[in-house]
């Protein structure tokens, strides 16, 4: 396995089920978080220590508002491209493996032409957009891409596969 990424969003300042994400997870090198109050890492360094972090600012964010900030981040991992944004309608790239976004607080998965989408849902409370709260973890390999979607305690509740072809 060359990574295991936790991907979050819109954890809006709820430290204990952000917490809880992170702390279901074993073996996680690499975190994600795709917005609304991505500064909720920066109060967890006991969890994020020793991870590579990525995050992209929510609507909410100053650096969003202003354009300060760059609202869409591309990401590499191996052979593996990840478009990170919270926003789908910030999406100005045309071709990716997986787009990650957030914003809706829906979990989902779905693939558009040769591009897949990702939403791990919300961490915002017990119940937002009629959603429970739940996140993602992507196994990265070589020529695989392992997607999990997850409730708050860890349980899978929709398994993916994309395959290099």
């Amino acid at each position: 396995m060359l990574a295991r990424i936790i991907v979050l969003s819109d954890t809006h300042k709820n430290q204990k089920l952000l917490r809880k994400a992170i702390t279901n997870e074993t073996e996680i090198t690499h975190i994600f978080h795709l917005g609304d109050n991505y500064e909720d890492l920066d109060e967890n360094y006991d969890l994020t220590d020793n991870k590579i972090i990525t995050k992209v600012p929510g609507i909410f964010h100053p650096g969003y508002i202003s354009k300060e900030l760059p609202t869409v981040v591309l990401t590499k991992i191996g052979s593996w491209e990840f478009v990170l944004l919270h926003n789908l309608e910030d999406l100005n790239i045309k071709s990716s493996d997986l787009v990650l976004f957030g914003h809706t607080h829906k979990q989902i998965f779905f693939r558009e032409g040769n591009v897949y989408f990702l939403n791990p849902g919300h961490l915002k409370n017990s119940s937002s957009s009629n959603q429970s709260p739940g996140y993602a973890v992507i196994e990265v390999f070589r020529n695989k891409l392992n997607i999990k979607l997850k409730n708050i305690e860890g349980t899978t509740v929709q398994n993916y596969q994309i395959e290099r072809r």
